[in-house]
């Protein structure tokens, strides 16, 4: 491993970075390779172009079925919002945060959606961990087709995965994030198992990645080891959504793809086909390869905001998505100040304040709201120069702020 590359890495990723917003890219970067298309400026085409840089597989939406999301009354073209200490325009505001695309929903209808940069209606954009939220739902489905079981363990669907840290956990704590595996994930740190995981899946080829290693997932994640002290605490690990990912392909007899298409894309009325991201081995990058529309993101939003039903048909389990609003986390690891109780269930981020909001999130700014008392989803797609802000800030807090100012404002 070469140090002084690493070191370079950290300069470019927290210093180099500029801290207002970059130009708008509509074309390719001439420099743009797999160890810059992640962060800006080369991710504000990149990810919306990610099928022209990774390979992928298809996600097929219904010709016939399309959810129709028509304009409310109250639409806006623009606006005025209190965020930050400031009155400030919405498009002031998106420009700053390196936004691409906004969408505000008052139940099916559209009270504001406006794209930025190179992202556009019918363009699918890198929803990065917001496919875990995905995942969580087919889970979900699965279940109550009798096709897994929550309190069985992983090694029972996956022999492979017997001998890594998940082998013995149940799919309910792998789904969680409250598993044994030695998993470990801090995006500054190009040492953590998440960045050396992008060297096993073709995500970079920087001077970082090891001279040897197990390259696709199908080998990568059974290296993966044990710490009994981490299970029944929750600590973020992309790497227990691929192994869910891979459970329920084993499970089913087939592809993630093929699952998502048929279970929920097509009858959530998707409006257009989806993609996500395959390694060299056939492995579907389950924790944050999809891609999508802004308004199909939307759409997953409305799903789990009328408990799992559309067009009058159940298609997640009315009780899991209740669970989801509904649980709580005695044990949450993280000081919380502002008198809410989060947790993290199925996937799923959960606020804890009264409303019971849920969160999708995803580095680079990718953001859904599902927020049932409003009867509102917000989406945000975003190109962040870093997985956590800029060079100046974390956005993570902001990011919060902004969708609560937005439900303010227009429920």
């Amino acid at each position: 491993m070469n140090f002084n590359y690493i070191c370079q890495i950290f300069v470019i990723a927290f210093f180099l970075f500029p801290t207002s917003t970059y130009p708008d890219q509509i074309s390719r970067p001439k420099d743009l390779n797999l160890s810059n298309f992640q962060f800006g400026p080369s991710n504000r085409w990149s990810f919306s172009h990610l099928r022209e840089v990774l390979p992928t597989v298809n996600i097929e939406h219904s010709e016939e079925h399309a959810l129709k999301l028509k304009k409310n009354k109250k639409y806006n073209e623009n606006f005025d919002l209190d965020y930050d200490g400031q009155t400030q325009s919405i498009n002031d505001i998106a420009g700053k945060r390196y936004i691409d695309g906004i969408i505000i929903l008052k139940n099916d209808e559209i009270l504001f959606e406006r794209y930025y940069g190179d992202l556009t209606e019918d363009k699918p954009h890198l929803m990065n961990s917001l496919s875990k939220s995905v995942v969580g739902l087919l889970a979900g489905r699965l279940e109550q087709d009798g096709l897994i079981d929550f309190d069985k363990p992983v090694s029972y669907y996956v022999p492979e995965l017997s001998k890594s840290g998940w082998g013995p956990d149940s799919l309910r704590l792998v789904l969680d994030m409250k598993d044994g595996s030695d998993y470990s994930e801090d995006y500054p740190d190009f040492t953590t198992t998440f960045r050396i995981q992008d060297c096993a899946i073709g995500w970079t080829d920087a001077d970082y990645c090891p001279e040897k290693i197990e390259n696709g997932l199908y080998s990568f994640l059974p290296t993966i080891g044990r710490k009994e002290s981490n299970i029944g605490t929750f600590k973020y690990r992309s790497g227990s959504t691929d192994v869910i990912g891979w459970v329920l392909e084993k499970a089913s007899g087939k592809p993630l793809a093929n699952l998502i298409s048929e279970y929920i894309w097509k009858p959530m009325g998707a409006e257009f086909d989806a993609y996500i991201t395959v390694d060299e081995s056939g492995f579907v990058l389950a924790d944050h390869g999809m891609n999508s529309t802004l308004r199909d993101l939307s759409r997953l939003g409305l799903l789990v905001l009328n408990e799992g039903k559309v067009f009058s048909q159940q298609i997640i389990p009315e009780e899991f998505i209740r669970d989801m609003h509904a649980h709580e986390d005695p044990n949450w690891p993280y000081d919380v100040s502002d008198g809410t109780s989060p947790y993290y269930r199925s996937f799923w981020w959960g606020k804890g304040n009264t409303e019971r909001d849920l969160n999708g999130y995803g580095i680079h700014g990718q953001l859904l709201r599902v927020a049932p008392k409003a009867e509102m989803v917000v989406a945000i797609y975003s190109s962040w120069p870093r997985a956590d802000g800029d060079s100046s800030s974390k956005y993570w807090d902001k990011s919060d702020e902004l969708i609560d100012a937005l439900i303010k404002k227009f429920r």
